[in-house]
């Protein structure tokens, strides 16, 4: 023998294949019980069929009054229904045909089986209570063969370190040998407490005794399970108390924990029990171990003790109630799926040629690698998902969440945020630091869509802060679409009423601020800070265009994102991308586009007033305040005419000086803010500041040609005229500066602000005012 060359190791090797023999009876002897209980599962089965039926057919014969032409009648319908009647009564029926009839037969057959009934119902109470007693039998032996592999386990992986230092060839072969006949034993005891335990769950369900199954199932192999790690310490554990930081390193080790001791038992009863035809998702199955057996223990557990439930689902902290929420959320989605998985082969003991190998050294008289394996796929795992959604259980469990509250909670937070800094930006202006996210975050959101002002990079971090993962809660989702709606609005409010006029910063605000915090700061800093505040004076922001200009681009982006870069965040959050996991990818994708579809219109919705403010803001207040500077130096026209009247000074050659500021205010703030004019104004606001200056400085010259006319009638008839050098009169002087000035005017239109001349009115009416002096001008360069 090979292994004979260590002393006593024949005799060793003998005791453990008596061992395993013996493992062998025990289970057979099992088995053969359990088929046993089923067979009688099988005959109550039938006992209670005969039962109910004939008490049927007494029934009807009753309320038909007992006739032979009914009966006659009836004949054939009791021949279709013959194979339900015991042999005896068979027997009994075709003696009695020539005699008393067929009704008699029935109504001797019901009084027989009437005397039978209460032992019928006896049997079925025994076979279901031995049924019972044998399945918590079984689970309980589960549990102890499991607790011996891990503590094998345990002993090997240390044994082995030690082995590999001191132990010779010999030794580790028979190490080797040993633990494939530990491995084989353990194997072939679990094939048979399977289908042991298959059997007496088929006689439950044969009985309609499910529940009973289920509730064998939850309290001798979870509850165990879920005493032994279930505890406030175990809760709190990594973690302040009453955190329950330790709640999802607890629901992982309990699913761990079952799908290794019972995962094999849970896909059997799934795969026998399990609606396969999908007609119907959530359907009640006769034994349901994944629902009533893991899933209802698991819940009444952190459901029934007073202190555990108060620690998980009201904690009074937000942050604790969504990571609470959120543990046992992922918990329940991905439950189905942890414990009907099929394990890999790495966990099952080896690959597929050690498998084969396997297979070549089993005896002749095994059969176990011809057992049934369920054909669990995705379906069948999101079947028992849906039953789980749908159990009682489930939906108390939901209803014992306040989320309306948590909801409250967390929108105050953002709400507090949005009216710091909009406090702030009243006392100190728009370029406030208003921002008070991280440096990181507020970098991102800069350099990737365009955010200046810290008050905009302040609201849209406080809009994707609702759907971080730490935050957001997927039942939850049409309450935080409504919170980013709200929270938008607060600052349109607060833009509108600045832009009419309503709001004054610094000033008088912040020496009020100021006022009011003296009473209540003692600190000196506090006072140095306030007193800063003071210093800036007030000022209504609506009249300075460079403010509006800012303001407007920050909206425009911010109605960009809104249905863009915002859209796909809430998208990624509500529908993750690997969802499909869970779900089938069809399923997926018809959710996440009806969720875009319902948030885009939301969304929507919610900035429809950007448009008309930014419209407004630059069509009308950007406009009229550029009209108002730029039309400042238009009172100089007025003394053209008074330059050259009885002067004797030369004919002009350049235009006057201010011709060049007119348009300068327009100028600079087109050169400063045209990369940030938003898309939908495009220049039609040059266009209108451009006619609005044009118009009035038509005025202008128009009255001081008229005038230099006027004087001109009244020198001629005076006979004073004088005529300066080149032959020109004070009023064609006059006239010449005037075109010369157009011709300036028009050129800074035209090349410096890119505007063409002619389509606006006012550039028309002056060329035609100023046309006369164009043949003096000529006269001019002639000379030259």
């Amino acid at each position: 023998m090979m292994y004979g060359s260590s002393s006593g190791r024949g005799v060793d090797y003998v005791e453990e294949l008596d061992d395993l023999s013996d493992d062998e009876e025990d289970g057979d002897e099992e088995l053969d019980h359990a088929s046993s209980l089923e067979r009688a599962a099988y005959t109550t089965l039938h006992l209670l069929q005969e039962l109910q039926s004939s008490t049927a057919e007494v029934s009807a014969i009753t309320m038909l009054g007992g006739s032979d032409a009914t009966s006659s009648d009836n004949a054939g319908d009791d021949n279709a229904t013959g194979n339900n009647i015991l042999p005896s009564l068979n027997d009994m029926s075709s003696s009695a045909n020539g005699s008393g009839g067929i009704n008699g037969v029935i109504m001797e057959k019901s009084r027989f089986l009437m005397k039978l009934a209460p032992r019928i119902r006896r049997l079925e109470s025994d076979t279901a209570k031995c049924l019972v007693g044998r399945l918590e039998s079984l689970l309980t032996k589960v549990r102890h063969l499991t607790e011996e592999e891990n503590d094998n386990d345990n002993n090997n992986s240390m044994n082995d370190n030690d082995d590999d230092i001191n132990a010779n060839n010999n030794d580790r072969q028979e190490s080797s040998h040993t633990k494939k006949l530990e491995a084989e034993r353990r194997r072939h005891i679990r094939n048979s407490l399977l289908l042991t335990i298959s059997s007496c769950l088929r006689g439950l369900a044969l009985l309609r005794k499910g529940p009973d199954a289920e509730s064998a199932f939850a309290r001798v192999a979870i509850m165990p399970i879920l005493r032994s790690k279930l505890s406030m310490g175990k809760l709190d554990e990594g973690g302040s108390r009453g955190e329950c930081a330790g709640l999802f390193f607890f629901l992982d080790d309990v699913a761990t924990t079952v799908e290794n001791m019972y995962g094999p038992i849970l896909r059997a009863s799934e795969g026998m029990f399990a609606n396969d035809d999908g007609t119907d998702r959530g359907s009640k199955m006769a034994v349901d171990l994944v629902t009533c057996g893991v899933w209802v223990p698991v819940a009444t557990a952190l459901m029934a003790d007073p202190g555990i439930k108060m620690a998980i689902f009201s904690p009074g902290i937000a942050n604790v109630l969504q990571a609470n929420y959120s543990a046992l959320d992922t918990f329940l989605s991905e439950l189905a799926g942890n414990l009907l998985a099929r394990p890999h082969a790495s966990s099952s003991g080896g690959d597929g040629e050690e498998e084969e190998k396997a297979g070549d050294d089993r005896d002749l008289g095994d059969f176990s690698h011809l057992y049934y394996e369920p054909d669990l796929n995705s379906e069948s795992v999101e079947r028992a998902q849906s039953r789980l959604y749908e159990h009682p259980t489930t939906v108390d469990y939901y209803k014992r969440w306040n989320l309306p509250i948590y909801y409250q909670l967390r929108f105050a937070e953002f709400c507090k945020r949005i009216d710091k800094a909009l406090e702030l930006v009243r006392k100190e202006g728009w370029q406030a630091e208003a921002y008070t996210g991280e440096e990181a975050e507020g970098k991102k959101i800069r350099e990737t869509l365009g955010f200046e002002l810290p008050v905009f990079l302040e609201l849209y971090d406080g809009l994707l802060s609702m759907w971080k993962s730490n935050v957001f809660l997927r039942s939850l989702t049409h309450r935080f679409l409504r919170g980013a709606v709200q929270l938008v609005g607060r600052v349109l409010a607060f833009v509108r009423e600045g832009l009419e006029g309503e709001i004054e910063f610094g000033g008088s605000a912040a020496s009020g601020v100021e006022r009011r915090s003296e009473v209540t700061e003692e600190s000196d800093d506090a006072t140095t800070t306030l007193e800063h505040i003071a210093d800036v004076p007030g000022y209504f922001w609506n009249e300075r265009v460079e403010d509006i200009a800012v303001v407007t681009w920050e909206l425009t982006i911010l109605d960009t994102c809104m249905t863009h870069d915002y859209l796909d965040a809430i998208a990624d959050t509500v529908c993750p991308p690997d969802q499909g996991s869970r779900q089938s990818t069809h399923n997926s994708s018809l959710e996440l586009d009806e969720m875009k579809l319902l948030a885009s219109e939301v969304l929507e919705e919610s900035s429809r007033g950007i448009s008309p403010l930014v419209s407004h803001s630059w069509n009308v207040l950007i406009v009229n305040n550029l009209t108002s500077r730029c039309c400042a130096p238009l009172s100089a026209v007025k003394g053209v005419a008074a330059t050259y009247r009885m002067t004797n000074r030369p004919p002009p050659t350049q235009a006057s000086p201010f011709v060049s500021t007119i348009l300068r205010p327009l100028q600079e703030f087109d050169a400063a803010y045209a990369s940030r004019t938003p898309p939908q104004i495009g220049d039609g606001w040059k266009r209108q500041v451009i006619e609005s200056v044009s118009e009035k400085y038509a005025v202008a010259v128009e009255e001081l040609i008229a005038t230099v006319k006027r004087t001109e009638e009244a020198l001629k008839s005076r006979k004073t005229r004088r005529m300066m050098a080149g032959g020109m009169s004070d009023g064609e002087k006059v006239k010449l500066q005037l075109f010369l000035d157009h011709r300036e005017f028009e050129s800074h239109v035209v090349e410096g602000l890119g505007v063409d001349a002619a389509g606006i009115g006012g550039l028309v009416k002056l060329r035609k005012l100023t046309e006369e002096a164009e043949s003096l001008f000529l006269r001019t360069q002639q000379k030259k």
